[in-house]
Protein backbone atom coordinates (compact mmCIF):
# COMPACT_ATOMS: atom_id res chain seq x y z
CA UNK A 1 0.00 0.00 0.00
CA UNK A 2 1.26 3.49 -0.86
CA UNK A 3 0.31 6.12 1.73
CA UNK A 4 0.87 9.88 2.01
CA UNK A 5 0.51 11.83 5.25
CA UNK A 6 0.03 15.59 4.73
CA UNK A 7 0.74 18.10 7.49
CA UNK A 8 1.13 21.86 7.56
CA UNK A 9 4.69 22.00 8.97
CA UNK A 10 7.35 20.00 10.81
CA UNK A 11 8.01 22.41 13.65
CA UNK A 12 8.04 21.15 17.24
CA UNK A 13 4.50 20.35 18.34
CA UNK A 14 2.14 17.52 19.20
CA UNK A 15 0.33 17.71 15.84
CA UNK A 16 3.60 17.50 13.93
CA UNK A 17 4.97 14.65 16.06
CA UNK A 18 1.73 12.74 15.56
CA UNK A 19 1.91 13.17 11.76
CA UNK A 20 5.49 11.89 11.72
CA UNK A 21 4.51 9.01 13.98
CA UNK A 22 1.72 8.08 11.57
CA UNK A 23 4.07 8.12 8.56
CA UNK A 24 6.60 6.06 10.52
CA UNK A 25 3.90 3.57 11.47
CA UNK A 26 2.91 2.76 7.89
CA UNK A 27 6.57 2.45 6.91
CA UNK A 28 7.47 0.16 9.81
CA UNK A 29 4.48 -2.03 8.98
CA UNK A 30 5.90 -2.62 5.49
CA UNK A 31 4.03 -0.03 3.41
CA UNK A 32 5.44 2.71 1.17
CA UNK A 33 5.08 5.85 3.25
CA UNK A 34 5.41 9.49 2.20
CA UNK A 35 5.30 12.57 4.40
CA UNK A 36 4.28 15.86 2.73
CA UNK A 37 4.57 19.19 4.51
CA UNK A 38 3.45 22.58 3.24
CA UNK A 39 5.51 25.14 5.17
CA UNK A 40 9.26 25.09 5.77
CA UNK A 41 9.16 27.41 8.78
CA UNK A 42 11.12 26.28 11.85
CA UNK A 43 11.47 22.66 10.73
CA UNK A 44 12.72 20.63 13.67
CA UNK A 45 11.34 17.09 13.20
CA UNK A 46 12.00 14.23 10.78
CA UNK A 47 10.57 10.74 10.30
CA UNK A 48 12.67 7.59 10.06
CA UNK A 49 14.82 7.11 6.96
CA UNK A 50 12.39 4.74 5.24
CA UNK A 51 9.75 7.52 4.94
CA UNK A 52 10.02 9.66 1.80
CA UNK A 53 9.72 13.35 2.71
CA UNK A 54 8.46 16.06 0.33
CA UNK A 55 8.09 19.82 0.78
CA UNK A 56 5.21 21.36 -1.19
CA UNK A 57 5.72 25.12 -0.75
CA UNK A 58 2.36 25.89 -2.34
CA UNK A 59 2.06 29.34 -0.75
CA UNK A 60 5.43 30.42 -2.15
CA UNK A 61 4.47 29.11 -5.59
CA UNK A 62 1.24 31.11 -5.41
CA UNK A 63 3.00 34.32 -4.41
CA UNK A 64 5.59 33.97 -7.17
CA UNK A 65 2.89 33.98 -9.84
CA UNK A 66 1.63 37.45 -10.69
CA UNK A 67 -2.09 36.66 -10.85
CA UNK A 68 -1.81 34.42 -7.78
CA UNK A 69 -0.20 37.17 -5.74
CA UNK A 70 -2.93 39.62 -6.71
CA UNK A 71 -5.71 37.17 -5.87
CA UNK A 72 -4.04 36.31 -2.56
CA UNK A 73 -3.91 40.02 -1.71
CA UNK A 74 -7.63 40.27 -2.50
CA UNK A 75 -8.28 37.33 -0.11
CA UNK A 76 -6.41 39.13 2.67
CA UNK A 77 -8.32 42.36 2.08
CA UNK A 78 -11.64 40.50 2.09
CA UNK A 79 -10.62 38.91 5.40
CA UNK A 80 -10.70 42.44 6.85
CA UNK A 81 -14.37 42.65 5.88
CA UNK A 82 -15.42 39.10 6.86
CA UNK A 83 -13.18 37.77 9.62
CA UNK A 84 -11.75 34.26 9.28
CA UNK A 85 -12.62 34.11 5.57
CA UNK A 86 -9.01 34.15 4.36
CA UNK A 87 -8.58 30.36 4.36
CA UNK A 88 -11.73 29.93 2.25
CA UNK A 89 -10.46 32.06 -0.63
CA UNK A 90 -6.90 30.84 -0.17
CA UNK A 91 -8.15 27.27 -0.58
CA UNK A 92 -9.44 28.10 -4.06
CA UNK A 93 -5.94 29.26 -4.99
CA UNK A 94 -3.79 26.68 -3.19
CA UNK A 95 -5.72 23.49 -3.94
CA UNK A 96 -4.95 23.43 -7.71
CA UNK A 97 -1.25 23.93 -6.93
CA UNK A 98 -1.33 21.11 -4.39
CA UNK A 99 -3.10 18.79 -6.84
CA UNK A 100 -0.50 19.57 -9.52
CA UNK A 101 2.29 18.73 -7.06
CA UNK A 102 0.53 15.48 -6.11
CA UNK A 103 0.13 14.42 -9.73
CA UNK A 104 3.84 15.12 -10.29
CA UNK A 105 4.68 12.97 -7.28
CA UNK A 106 2.42 10.16 -8.44
CA UNK A 107 4.05 10.14 -11.88
CA UNK A 108 7.31 9.33 -10.09
CA UNK A 109 6.12 6.85 -7.45
CA UNK A 110 2.68 5.66 -8.59
CA UNK A 111 -0.83 6.50 -7.40
CA UNK A 112 -1.45 6.71 -3.67
CA UNK A 113 -3.90 4.28 -2.13
CA UNK A 114 -4.48 6.56 0.85
CA UNK A 115 -3.84 10.27 1.48
CA UNK A 116 -4.25 11.30 5.12
CA UNK A 117 -4.55 15.05 5.77
CA UNK A 118 -3.62 15.73 9.36
CA UNK A 119 -5.16 18.65 11.27
CA UNK A 120 -7.75 21.32 10.47
CA UNK A 121 -5.08 23.96 9.84
CA UNK A 122 -3.68 21.72 7.11
CA UNK A 123 -6.85 20.89 5.24
CA UNK A 124 -8.13 24.45 5.47
CA UNK A 125 -5.28 25.33 3.09
CA UNK A 126 -6.40 22.70 0.56
CA UNK A 127 -10.05 22.20 1.49
CA UNK A 128 -11.15 21.70 -2.14
CA UNK A 129 -8.94 18.59 -2.45
CA UNK A 130 -11.37 15.65 -2.31
CA UNK A 131 -10.15 12.67 -4.30
CA UNK A 132 -11.52 9.16 -3.49
CA UNK A 133 -8.34 8.22 -1.59
CA UNK A 134 -8.33 11.35 0.61
CA UNK A 135 -9.15 11.06 4.31
CA UNK A 136 -9.32 14.04 6.66
CA UNK A 137 -8.09 13.41 10.20
CA UNK A 138 -10.15 15.58 12.52
CA UNK A 139 -8.11 15.19 15.69
CA UNK A 140 -9.58 17.88 17.90
CA UNK A 141 -12.80 19.68 18.68
CA UNK A 142 -14.26 21.83 15.89
CA UNK A 143 -12.72 25.22 15.29
CA UNK A 144 -15.07 28.14 15.84
CA UNK A 145 -14.95 30.83 13.12
CA UNK A 146 -17.04 33.41 15.02
CA UNK A 147 -18.66 34.82 11.90
CA UNK A 148 -22.12 34.67 10.37
CA UNK A 149 -20.56 32.46 7.66
CA UNK A 150 -19.35 29.87 10.19
CA UNK A 151 -21.86 27.19 9.13
CA UNK A 152 -21.11 27.84 5.46
CA UNK A 153 -17.37 27.45 6.08
CA UNK A 154 -17.87 24.19 7.93
CA UNK A 155 -20.00 22.75 5.15
CA UNK A 156 -17.38 23.64 2.56
CA UNK A 157 -14.58 22.07 4.60
CA UNK A 158 -16.25 18.88 5.84
CA UNK A 159 -19.27 17.99 3.67
CA UNK A 160 -18.87 14.99 1.36
CA UNK A 161 -15.44 14.21 2.87
CA UNK A 162 -14.14 10.99 4.39
CA UNK A 163 -13.36 11.91 7.98
CA UNK A 164 -11.51 10.04 10.69
CA UNK A 165 -11.56 11.04 14.35
CA UNK A 166 -8.77 9.72 16.52
CA UNK A 167 -10.95 9.11 19.57
CA UNK A 168 -14.62 8.29 20.26
CA UNK A 169 -14.90 11.43 22.40
CA UNK A 170 -13.79 13.60 19.47
CA UNK A 171 -16.44 12.03 17.21
CA UNK A 172 -19.07 12.53 19.90
CA UNK A 173 -17.99 16.16 20.30
CA UNK A 174 -18.04 17.12 16.62
CA UNK A 175 -21.27 15.38 15.58
CA UNK A 176 -23.57 18.01 17.17
CA UNK A 177 -21.49 20.76 15.52
CA UNK A 178 -21.84 19.04 12.16
CA UNK A 179 -25.59 18.73 12.68
CA UNK A 180 -26.00 22.41 13.61
CA UNK A 181 -24.00 23.52 10.59
CA UNK A 182 -25.66 21.15 8.13
CA UNK A 183 -22.46 19.19 7.48
CA UNK A 184 -23.02 15.79 5.85
CA UNK A 185 -19.70 13.92 5.58
CA UNK A 186 -19.22 11.08 3.15
CA UNK A 187 -18.15 8.92 6.07
CA UNK A 188 -17.17 9.40 9.72
CA UNK A 189 -15.03 6.81 11.49
CA UNK A 190 -12.87 6.49 14.60
CA UNK A 191 -9.30 5.26 14.18
CA UNK A 192 -6.85 6.05 16.99
CA UNK A 193 -3.43 7.56 16.51
CA UNK A 194 -0.70 4.89 16.70
CA UNK A 195 1.99 4.78 19.35
CA UNK A 196 5.26 2.92 18.81
CA UNK A 197 6.24 2.11 22.38
CA UNK A 198 9.46 0.37 21.35
CA UNK A 199 10.70 3.39 19.37
CA UNK A 200 9.81 5.79 22.19
CA UNK A 201 11.67 3.62 24.68
CA UNK A 202 14.71 3.61 22.39
CA UNK A 203 14.61 7.40 22.03
CA UNK A 204 14.27 7.77 25.79
CA UNK A 205 17.86 6.46 26.04
CA UNK A 206 19.25 8.96 23.48
CA UNK A 207 20.93 11.20 26.08
CA UNK A 208 21.41 11.55 29.81
CA UNK A 209 19.63 14.36 31.60
CA UNK A 210 21.61 16.48 34.04
CA UNK A 211 19.03 16.89 36.77
CA UNK A 212 19.80 15.68 40.26
CA UNK A 213 16.31 15.60 41.82
CA UNK A 214 13.07 13.66 41.70
CA UNK A 215 10.49 15.42 39.54
CA UNK A 216 7.04 15.44 38.02
CA UNK A 217 6.68 16.59 34.41
CA UNK A 218 4.44 18.17 31.81
CA UNK A 219 5.17 18.36 28.06
CA UNK A 220 3.32 20.74 25.75
CA UNK A 221 2.88 24.20 24.27
CA UNK A 222 2.61 27.08 26.68
CA UNK A 223 -0.82 28.09 25.41
CA UNK A 224 -4.07 28.84 27.29
CA UNK A 225 -5.69 25.53 26.29
CA UNK A 226 -2.87 23.58 27.97
CA UNK A 227 -3.74 25.19 31.30
CA UNK A 228 -0.18 25.00 32.71
CA UNK A 229 -1.00 27.76 35.19
CA UNK A 230 -3.33 25.33 37.01
CA UNK A 231 -0.49 22.81 37.25
CA UNK A 232 1.93 25.36 38.69
CA UNK A 233 -0.64 26.47 41.25
CA UNK A 234 -1.42 22.86 42.25
CA UNK A 235 2.29 22.09 42.46
CA UNK A 236 2.85 25.07 44.75
CA UNK A 237 -0.08 23.99 46.94
CA UNK A 238 1.29 20.43 47.20
CA UNK A 239 4.71 21.72 48.21
CA UNK A 240 3.42 24.14 50.82
CA UNK A 241 0.57 22.12 52.33
CA UNK A 242 1.02 18.43 51.45
CA UNK A 243 4.75 17.86 51.85
CA UNK A 244 5.67 17.37 48.19
CA UNK A 245 9.45 17.22 47.73
CA UNK A 246 9.57 16.70 43.97
CA UNK A 247 10.53 19.40 41.48
CA UNK A 248 8.35 20.32 38.48
CA UNK A 249 9.83 20.08 34.97
CA UNK A 250 7.99 21.88 32.15
CA UNK A 251 9.06 20.83 28.65
CA UNK A 252 7.87 23.22 25.97
CA UNK A 253 7.66 26.83 24.93
CA UNK A 254 5.17 29.39 23.77
CA UNK A 255 3.67 32.79 24.29
CA UNK A 256 2.81 32.20 27.95
CA UNK A 257 6.31 31.30 29.09
CA UNK A 258 7.09 34.65 30.73
CA UNK A 259 3.78 34.73 32.56
CA UNK A 260 4.27 31.15 33.79
CA UNK A 261 7.76 32.00 35.03
CA UNK A 262 6.30 35.02 36.79
CA UNK A 263 3.55 32.88 38.31
CA UNK A 264 6.13 30.44 39.73
CA UNK A 265 8.01 33.40 41.21
CA UNK A 266 4.88 34.92 42.75
CA UNK A 267 4.00 31.55 44.31
CA UNK A 268 7.58 31.32 45.65
CA UNK A 269 8.32 28.02 43.87
CA UNK A 270 10.59 29.38 41.12
CA UNK A 271 13.54 27.37 42.50
CA UNK A 272 11.51 24.17 42.13
CA UNK A 273 10.13 24.76 38.62
CA UNK A 274 12.50 23.96 35.76
CA UNK A 275 11.78 25.17 32.20
CA UNK A 276 13.68 23.13 29.58
CA UNK A 277 12.38 24.94 26.49
CA UNK A 278 11.06 23.03 23.48
CA UNK A 279 12.86 19.73 22.79
CA UNK A 280 12.85 17.64 19.62
CA UNK A 281 13.28 14.55 21.80
CA UNK A 282 11.70 14.99 25.24
CA UNK A 283 11.59 11.27 26.02
CA UNK A 284 14.71 11.05 28.25
CA UNK A 285 13.10 13.68 30.49
CA UNK A 286 9.79 11.79 30.38
CA UNK A 287 11.47 8.47 31.17
CA UNK A 288 13.14 9.96 34.24
CA UNK A 289 9.96 11.43 35.74
CA UNK A 290 8.02 9.91 38.62
CA UNK A 291 4.72 11.35 37.38
CA UNK A 292 3.23 13.06 34.32
CA UNK A 293 0.59 15.67 35.15
CA UNK A 294 -1.80 16.77 32.39
CA UNK A 295 -4.10 19.76 32.90
CA UNK A 296 -5.27 20.54 29.35
CA UNK A 297 -8.79 21.95 28.91
CA UNK A 298 -9.47 20.03 25.69
CA UNK A 299 -7.60 17.74 23.31
CA UNK A 300 -8.10 15.39 20.43
CA UNK A 301 -6.29 12.22 21.38
CA UNK A 302 -3.38 13.49 23.52
CA UNK A 303 -0.42 11.46 22.28
CA UNK A 304 1.68 12.70 25.17
CA UNK A 305 -0.42 10.56 27.54
CA UNK A 306 0.31 7.49 25.42
CA UNK A 307 3.98 8.45 25.34
CA UNK A 308 4.00 8.64 29.13
CA UNK A 309 2.47 5.17 29.32
CA UNK A 310 5.08 3.90 26.82
CA UNK A 311 7.79 5.20 29.18
CA UNK A 312 6.14 3.50 32.14
CA UNK A 313 5.30 6.81 33.84
CA UNK A 314 2.19 7.21 35.97
CA UNK A 315 -0.33 9.91 35.00
CA UNK A 316 -2.58 12.40 36.73
CA UNK A 317 -4.99 14.18 34.38
CA UNK A 318 -7.86 16.63 34.50
CA UNK A 319 -11.16 15.69 32.87
CA UNK A 320 -10.69 17.74 29.69
CA UNK A 321 -12.94 17.61 26.64
CA UNK A 322 -11.97 15.29 23.82
CA UNK A 323 -9.91 12.10 23.79
CA UNK A 324 -8.32 12.40 27.23
CA UNK A 325 -11.10 10.35 28.79
CA UNK A 326 -10.74 7.66 26.12
CA UNK A 327 -7.18 7.02 27.29
CA UNK A 328 -7.85 7.59 30.99
CA UNK A 329 -10.30 4.70 31.29
CA UNK A 330 -10.44 1.57 33.42
CA UNK A 331 -7.96 1.77 36.28
CA UNK A 332 -6.56 5.01 34.86
CA UNK A 333 -9.89 6.74 35.52
CA UNK A 334 -8.96 6.71 39.21
CA UNK A 335 -6.20 9.20 38.35
CA UNK A 336 -8.60 11.83 36.94
CA UNK A 337 -9.42 15.09 38.69
CA UNK A 338 -11.62 18.11 38.16
CA UNK A 339 -10.09 21.52 37.36
CA UNK A 340 -9.52 22.28 41.02
CA UNK A 341 -6.16 23.27 42.48
CA UNK A 342 -6.46 21.36 45.75
CA UNK A 343 -7.90 18.26 44.06
CA UNK A 344 -5.07 18.16 41.52
CA UNK A 345 -2.50 18.58 44.30
CA UNK A 346 -4.05 15.81 46.40
CA UNK A 347 -4.22 13.48 43.40
CA UNK A 348 -0.53 14.12 42.67
CA UNK A 349 0.36 13.05 46.20
CA UNK A 350 -1.94 10.02 46.05
CA UNK A 351 -0.60 8.66 42.74
CA UNK A 352 3.03 9.27 43.74
CA UNK A 353 2.33 7.09 46.77
CA UNK A 354 0.84 4.30 44.64
CA UNK A 355 3.70 3.86 42.15
CA UNK A 356 3.56 0.55 40.28
CA UNK A 357 -0.21 0.04 40.63
CA UNK A 358 -0.95 0.55 36.92
CA UNK A 359 0.12 -1.97 34.23
CA UNK A 360 0.93 0.62 31.57
CA UNK A 361 1.31 -1.65 28.51
CA UNK A 362 -2.27 -2.93 28.78
CA UNK A 363 -3.59 0.53 27.93
CA UNK A 364 -1.42 0.80 24.79
CA UNK A 365 -2.79 -2.28 23.02
CA UNK A 366 -5.49 -0.47 20.94
CA UNK A 367 -2.84 2.02 19.72
CA UNK A 368 -0.18 -0.40 18.46
CA UNK A 369 1.07 0.27 14.90
CA UNK A 370 -0.21 -3.08 13.65
CA UNK A 371 -3.71 -2.52 15.04
CA UNK A 372 -4.00 1.03 13.67
CA UNK A 373 -2.71 0.20 10.17
CA UNK A 374 -5.08 -2.76 9.94
CA UNK A 375 -7.98 -0.50 10.91
CA UNK A 376 -7.13 1.87 8.02
CA UNK A 377 -6.94 -1.06 5.62
CA UNK A 378 -10.26 -2.51 6.80
CA UNK A 379 -11.99 0.88 6.69
CA UNK A 380 -10.72 2.39 3.43
CA UNK A 381 -8.85 -0.20 1.35
CA UNK A 382 -10.78 -3.44 1.77
CA UNK A 383 -14.21 -1.81 1.70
Amino acid sequence: MRVAVVVKSLKIGGMERAAINLADTFSLEGHESHLIYLKDNDRALSPNESVKVHLFEIEKILKKSGIGAILNLFAKLFNGIIRHSYFYFQGFLLTPIFMWKMKTLEREFGKFDLVLIRGQGTFEMIWRYNEPEVVIQQVNILREYNTFLSDFFRRKIFSDKQIVCNAPSVKKDIEPGFSRSGVVPKSLHVIPSPINAKLIQERSQAYDIDFDAKYIINIGRFAPVKNISLLIEAFAYAQKHLGLRHKLVLVGDGGLRKSLEEQAKNLEVEESVHFTGALTNPYPWLQGADLFVFTSKNEGLPNVLLEALACGVDIVSTRGRGGTLDIMSGELADNLTDFDVEEVAQKIMQVLGESGRIKHQVFLEPYTPKAVVQKYIDTFISK
